[in-house]
């Protein structure tokens, strides 16, 4: 999966080339593709570019038991397909198993159509779930960081007005990772509103949540920013909860974990393991 966009449409048994053209009515979309979020416009303007010039990226299938075909990669080329007015399209043919097969539809929203953070995130936990990859099988699989998968499956946790705002551009995945430093529902909400309005960077968004975080839950006393900056990154890297404690001399870094499978990895990401 690593190769690129191209191996999904040259490697493995092939029951077609480029330019095999089959019916629309043929085509079944699959319901839980990892993109979720379709711009109209975009759609609307491949759909006048492919009036003029037709479907040059072949759309990638597999057959079903039933005679029809399931779309494996290129919903965008086809919903513009069907808005242009076409009756076939040209597609490859392949036979797939079910965790190749979402590898393929995912890798292809990832290299060509700009797939949002949300739904990314959704797919890979889709993925982690249901073939039982650990983030670093699927890292390796997808050509990312362990650490990027990590982070981009942290979003999920988000609030949905929150994860909302990043589906629809308003927000970026950065400005999402920071507003993750707030524990509350109610500060994350209300941050992301300010980022919004103010149109504030992600740096911006990491200090006014290092300032909203400024009272530890403990004593009440006020807590140095920077710290609270060390804190965010290392939750960043680990993916879980971190308290840096400083003291009179020194001080002690707390790692939260649930249970014996996420301090094993933990530990990985540590090169502990």
């Amino acid at each position: 999966m690593g190769k690129g966009l191209d191996a999904l449409f040259s490697s493995g048994e092939s029951l077609g080339e480029p330019g095999n053209e089959i019916s629309l009515e043929e085509i079944v979309v699959r319901d839980n593709q990892p993109r979720q979020v379709f711009n109209d416009e975009t759609i609307k303007e491949m759909a006048d570019s492919i009036r003029q010039h037709g479907v040059l990226q072949p759309l990638l299938v597999r057959p079903l038991d039933n005679g029809k075909y399931e779309l494996v990669a290129g919903e965008r080329r086809l919903r513009a397909a069907v808005l242009a007015g076409l009756k076939k399209v040209p597609v490859v043919i392949r036979e797939m198993e079910e965790p190749e097969t979402w590898e393929a539809a995912l890798i292809e929203n990832l290299q060509r159509e700009n797939l949002n953070p949300v739904d990314e995130a959704a797919a890979y936990r889709e993925m982690m779930d249901r073939f039982g990859y650990t983030q670093e099988e699927l890292a390796r699989k997808i050509g990312k960081s362990r650490a990027y998968v990590a982070n981009t499956v942290r979003l999920l946790n988000l609030p949905a007005e929150v994860k909302e705002l990043v589906k629809t551009g308003q927000l970026t995945a950065g400005h999402a990772r920071a507003i993750l430093a707030l524990k509350e529902t109610e500060q994350q909400v209300a941050l992301a509103q300010k980022i919004i309005q103010q149109g504030m960077t992600v740096r911006d968004t990491e200090d006014a949540g290092a300032r909203e975080r400024t009272t530890s839950k403990g004593d009440g006393k006020k807590k140095d920013p920077n710290l609270l900056m060390v804190e965010h990154k290392f939750e960043e890297l680990l993916n879980t909860r971190v308290k840096v404690i400083k003291q009179k001399k020194g001080g002690k870094i707390e790692v939260h974990f649930n249970d014996d499978e996420e301090l094993n990895r933990i530990m990985e990401v540590l090169g502990l393991l």
